[in-house]
């Protein structure tokens, strides 16, 4: 028997697209594509033959506890598609240290008990933080797309993304969202228990974008980027951007201060 050939790429995204980025019956984002006509019983690498199951749905279909009726009607009518966000996934973060970096910069820091870190504060908005609380590291993060339209959202811990957009992928610890084909908008690698990796990602609020891409972090708008840097201390600040409309405040525990727009 000839060993069975590779899912090709453009198919797995027409896949994801149709079925909401997440398994058709729960939603989950981490998922695996399942023959719905197994590939041994002579089904095809055809998208109509295809659809997303989370592992544990996945095991029950190949153990026959799931109807194929059942199955298909929930690849017809998948569970995403009907929510604006997908179902939140718990993040297993814990400890009282962090490693985050964005593009080439990279923050470290170990919190005080029940203490915390505004590592991205936009215009008074705090879009990405790192909390302490009973010995769990907690994660908030908040991207968006050029129109300000939030793309992936994390709460505590809990991620979410947008099922609208054009496709979302989750392969083993990265989490990719495009806006088209090759429009990286947003790319984090999860590595717990206490490593963050955005390589790209949008921020904005009131107007102020700072973007984040591999080289660095940039105010486009302004002509203003960061590229490179370790930042090891303790701090409640990390990246704080303001322009004219929006100053004031004490960030003398920030990392790095952008003032934009004076």
């Amino acid at each position: 028997m000839s060993e069975r050939p590779p899912i090709p790429e453009h198919v797995k995204q027409e896949v994801r697209k149709r079925c909401g980025f997440g398994c058709v019956l729960c939603g989950a984002p981490i998922y695996q594509y399942d023959h719905i006509r197994e590939w041994s019983l002579g089904g095809a690498h055809e998208p109509e033959n295809l659809t997303l199951l989370c592992a544990s749905h996945h095991e029950e279909k190949t153990k026959k506890l799931i109807p194929i009726g059942k199955l298909r009607q929930a690849d017809r009518e998948p569970f995403n598609r009907s929510r604006e966000v997908s179902p939140a996934h718990v993040l297993h973060y814990f400890g009282d240290i962090f490693e985050v970096f964005l593009g080439s910069l990279t923050f470290k820091q170990k919190l005080s008990v029940e203490g915390s870190c505004d590592l991205v504060n936009i215009n008074g908005k705090t879009l990405l933080k790192l909390g302490l609380q009973d010995d769990n590291l907690l994660i908030t993060l908040k991207l968006y797309d050029k129109q300000g339209t939030p793309l992936v959202s994390i709460i505590d811990n809990e991620l979410t993304y947008n099922t609208a957009s054009w496709d979302v992928k989750f392969i083993g610890r990265a989490l990719t969202v495009r806006e088209g084909k090759g429009q990286i908008r947003a790319r984090i690698t999860f590595d717990p228990p206490h490593r963050l990796n955005v390589q790209r990602g949008h921020f904005t609020h009131h107007g102020l974008r700072v973007e984040v891409s591999p080289d660095g972090v940039y105010a486009p708008d302004y002509n203003i980027s960061i590229e490179g840097g370790l930042w090891i201390g303790i701090y409640g600040h990390g990246i704080v951007a303001y322009d004219a409309h929006h100053q004031g405040g004490n960030f003398d525990d920030a990392f790095l201060i952008l003032p934009v727009d004076e």
